[in-house]
């Protein structure tokens, strides 16, 4: 079973047309590479799901990002 990490982390976070497709954590780079799922939760900021790919040593973790002003942070991971 995957274990939940709870961090609350800053993240650069590129998208196309809105959804994410690209970030930067931990000074290491990341691929979308699901469809990210938009979490409707009535807060003022966006908040996403989705499966990521490193690209350095191709480990994939499951992430939900949410953007507050102009930051995004990373909010949840799964390995």
């Amino acid at each position: 079973m995957a274990m939940r990490v709870p961090v609350r982390e800053d993240i650069q976070l590129w998208c196309e047309a809105g959804v994410p497709r690209r970030l930067v954590w931990r000074r290491e780079r990341w691929r979308v590479i699901d469809t990210p799922t938009l979490q409707a939760d009535g807060n003022l900021w966006d908040a996403w799901r989705f499966t990521a790919r490193s690209d350095q040593d191709h480990r994939t973790v499951v992430v939900d990002v949410e953007r507050v002003g102009e930051r995004w942070l990373l909010v949840a991971a799964w390995d």
